[in-house]
């Protein structure tokens, strides 16, 4: 008799060329809600992903109906897809899916394979029912379909069953039900499995879309996850003391330490074997930088604590990154995805803008405090306003200008501040806390893009300061691309609206897709993995969540 295993693992090129996943990044044309509510609910996208392969359609074999509740009594891990079950057989007439004429079909095969690799997309969950479902597989290989003898309904049951747990951990997002409860407000797939295996069972050929940021940015944390897997395998990370004084190493100094860093950098794949030994030289440095920039760290010619820090992250440690960040691609549909977007990624501290899928340009940003968090969600971008009034929040009036006001008699005079309808606003100019032009994408968290007086911000690293919405680095270079729809605002109208001292709403021709999106693990645009500080500390309460 065959072995399951080994079936599993001699599977033909061809047939693993077949099995292709299509996950998801970026994407949602939906927009929130206007209404005024703490949290919106994001909209929930319908979205597909296909096995790709030559599968038969249903049998034309009957199936009892009757025994499906019986199945999913015995097997409480499949309650949850009990409706799907039968609205799945339903529309196949309650014929069998899995077998034909001559035994179980080349999709089971493929399934299985499938099953046994989860772990390659961060999913530890070993399979449910696992020994049955394998035993159930290996005596109908070897059994086949005898002397006109009926399909066995069980395993005809457990491979549905199977196939939704499995649609539903690595195409759907494990947690996709929970987001909301993790803080996560942008649109979410929806699967609908039955329609995902009808898919499945009658698909051809086809190709995804290798070009759709979704798939690019998914297959590149799996690669990944991989190499990081094999580094942890192969225990050779060392950990780098830190600097004493002089807490610097500069070009041409040499240290023991450098003689680490080398090592690390090299077994981290950010350089080839280098040269040299305990000297800093140019090629060192010039993997310090790839280094550092794949961190959030600013390039420098020099080797600190800074540095050293990120580089004695423990590998188990990015690798939960990596696996966290994978489930919350999968959260996010692709099949709606604009050409044309903006994304904030918070924990990179940085705005993104997306022309034709790919970024044109970007810049940095200031977001909120861990006490202030910038809320994750998407919406449109529909107005520029030149030259605003800066409104002050009741929390900020209650908790600092009616305290400056007690303090000082003179305390709005001095910001160039006034009283709006009992409300307290901030006159336009270069000293506004908005600076001189803001973004409006309508949004129930009050949440938008602006620039700021304070510029030296943007310096630094790490850049959580603000009260709860994004300050943009270049916003004249914002205003100038969100406005190119409209020839009548030229750079040189801008700048003038700009100083204007007069608050002027500009309506855009064309409204652009916002996302504020958290990840702290991502690929760039040169194909290098990153990965930065989880600023609002989530990545922990989700892996545990992931485990569970």
């Amino acid at each position: 008799m065959k072995n399951v295993s080994s079936r599993i693992t001699n599977f033909t090129a061809s047939q693993f060329i077949k099995v292709v996943t299509i996950l998801i990044f970026i994407s949602c044309n939906g927009q929130t809600s206007n209404k005024q509510q703490q949290h919106p609910k994001a909209k929930t996208t319908h979205t597909d992903s296909l096995i790709i392969g030559n599968f038969n359609p249903a049998s034309g074999i009957p199936l009892d109906s009757t025994r499906i509740s019986g199945f999913v009594a015995g097997r409480p891990l499949f309650k949850e897809f009990t409706p799907d079950i039968y609205k799945f057989y339903s529309s196949n007439h309650y014929n069998y899916v899995w077998y034909d004429k001559k035994g179980l079909s080349e999709l089971s095969n493929i399934l299985i394979g499938r099953l046994m690799k989860t772990d390659e997309d961060g999913i530890t969950d070993t399979i449910p029912y696992k020994e049955d479902f394998l035993k159930l597989i290996h005596y109908n290989d070897t059994s086949g379909l005898k002397n006109d003898s009926a399909p066995d309904i069980t395993t005809e049951l457990m491979l549905t069953a199977q196939y939704f747990n499995y649609a539903k951990n690595i195409w759907g997002g494990k947690l996709n039900n929970q987001a909301e409860n993790l803080n996560w407000y942008l649109p979410r797939k929806k699967l609908s499995y039955p329609e995902l295996l009808e898919k499945n069972l009658t698909a051809g050929a086809m190709t995804p879309d290798t070009n759709n940021i979704v798939i690019v940015q998914y297959r590149g944390l799996k690669d990944a996850l991989q190499r990081y897997r094999d580094i942890e395998k192969q225990n050779a990370a060392v950990t780098i003391p830190s600097l004493k004084k002089p807490a610097t190493l500069k070009l041409n100094d040499t240290s023991t330490t450098i003689t680490l860093i080398r090592q690390q950098l090299t077994l981290y794949g950010y350089a080839g074997a280098l040269p040299g030994g305990n000297k800093f030289d140019t090629a060192l440095a010039t993997a310090v930088n790839k280094f550092r920039v794949t961190h959030g760290l600013k390039k420098s010619a020099v080797i600190d604590n800074s540095l050293i820090k990120e580089m004695n992250v423990p590998v188990t440690k990015r690798i939960e990154q990596i696996i966290v960040n994978m489930e919350r691609l999968r959260w996010i549909p692709a099949d709606s995805i604009s050409d044309e977007f903006i994304l904030v990624n918070i924990p990179a501290f940085t705005l993104s803008y997306y022309e034709d899928k790919k970024i044109a340009w970007g810049c940095n940003v200031v977001v909120g405090t861990p006490m202030n968090k910038t809320v994750i969600f998407s919406g449109m971008m529909q107005y520029v306003v030149f030259s605003p009034y800066w409104y002050v929040p009741p929390s900020i009036i209650r908790k600092e200008i009616l305290p400056g006001m007690k303090r000082n008699s003179n305390y709005l005079a001095n910001h160039r501040m006034e009283w709006n309808g009992g409300n307290v606003r901030q006159k336009p100019g270069k000293n506004n806390s908005l600076g001189l032009v803001k973004f409006l994408f309508p949004n129930a968290n009050n949440i938008y893009l602006h620039d700021t007086p304070s510029k030296s911000l943007f310096g630094e690293d790490k850049r959580a300061f603000s009260h709860g919405c994004v300050r943009v680095s270049e916003p004249r270079q914002l205003a100038i691309r969100l406005l190119r729809y409209d020839s009548s605002w030229t750079p040189e109208k801008i700048d003038k609206a700009m100083n204007a001292g007069t608050e002027k709403y500009v309506t855009l021709k064309k409204k652009i897709p916002v996302y504020i999106g958290y990840f702290t693990c991502f690929m760039d645009a040169n194909g290098m993995v990153n990965f930065r500080d989880d600023v609002y500390k989530r990545d922990d309460r989700l892996m545990e969540m992931l485990v569970k």
